[in-house]
């Protein structure tokens, strides 16, 4: 086992990560429901599959992190930097992403129903699939790019209640 696996397929849920470094980590296939990420810095991890759902990752850096079909429902990502990050097929249901950072985010097949998404930085994201019932989007920051990967019941929302880049 290499020591950057040292927490894939785990149950994490119940560990303080205050003082452990996770930039680069292998998360993946883990349980880490309800864990304190809170302005932790997770650049260049891989979370692929894992349950985060109620997590805190507020105020997190999130650059180039694998999240591919994690789940997130009811997680707090407000204010995170997520740049370029791989959230394919992830369950974000309910979540608070509020002010976060999307820029060149894929959220593809995503489900983002009942998710709040006010304030978000949307440019370049993309969103082809992915299930925006309820959404908020209240002052979300988004491009023609964007605009381009949204079905119409959701990007004459966008238009209505965003701001175009």
């Amino acid at each position: 086992m290499k020591p950057s696996d040292v927490f894939r397929k785990r149950n994490l849920s119940k560990i303080n990560f205050e003082y452990e470094e996770l930039i680069g980590r292998d998360l993946s296939d883990s349980n880490m429901k309800g864990v304190n990420l809170k302005n932790r810095d997770i650049h260049n991890a891989d979370l692929s599959c894992t349950d985060l759902s109620g997590a805190d990752l507020s105020g997190a850096i999130l650059f180039s992190v694998k999240m591919r079909g994690a789940d997130l429902q009811g997680a707090d990502l407000s204010n995170s930097k997520m740049w370029d990050a791989e959230l394919y097929g992830a369950d974000m249901r309910c979540a608070n992403i509020s002010g976060a950072d999307l820029f060149y985010a894929d959220l593809r097949s995503v489900d983002l129903s009942g998710a709040n998404l006010r304030g978000v930085n949307l440019r370049h994201t993309n969103l082809e699939g992915a299930v925006l019932e309820s959404t908020n989007f209240e002052g979300a920051n988004y491009d023609n790019h964007t605009l381009d990967t949204i079905s119409d019941g959701a990007k004459m929302e966008l238009k209505k209640n965003g701001n175009l880049w």
